[in-house]
């Protein structure tokens, strides 16, 4: 009973870290293609999708990429949906997905890493323009 349980547990924690996933993040960016005039948001999740690239070729195992993608998607999507319940559904995801990489065995220093990463992938909009 117990060991259901825990496998319950573990897959909804690699459900939630799916989302921050390269595959999923290839997903948002080819949702974006379709709507032509969104070339902006298209252009910063490229520049933000290579600097994370870079990191993770480089500091392979230091950083939790993972959190950084998703954090540069709930970011980008929410600006592009301009919808309230939206954003605080996938703040609450990405919350989640947060939690699910420290229940799989991820550092909090890891997990710190991959949300600064995110940020300053973030952060290049301001930089780039």
């Amino acid at each position: 009973m117990i060991s259901e349980e825990m496998n319950w547990k573990k897959e909804l924690a690699r459900d939630f870290l799916a989302l921050g996933s390269w595959v999923f993040f290839v997903l948002v960016i080819v949702r974006l293609l379709i709507l032509p005039y969104k070339w902006t948001y298209i252009n910063h999740l490229y520049i933000a999708g290579g600097l994370i690239l870079l990191v993770d070729l480089f500091l392979r195992g230091r950083v939790d990429t993972y959190i950084s993608r998703a954090l540069v998607i709930v970011f980008y999507t929410s600006l592009f949906y301009e919808n309230t319940l939206y954003s605080i559904f996938v703040k609450l995801a990405f919350a989640g997905l947060v939690f699910s990489s420290k229940y799989i065995g991820n550092s909090w220093k890891k997990i710190g890493f991959g949300l600064l990463l995110g940020l300053v992938g973030v952060g290049l909009k301001w930089v780039v323009g």
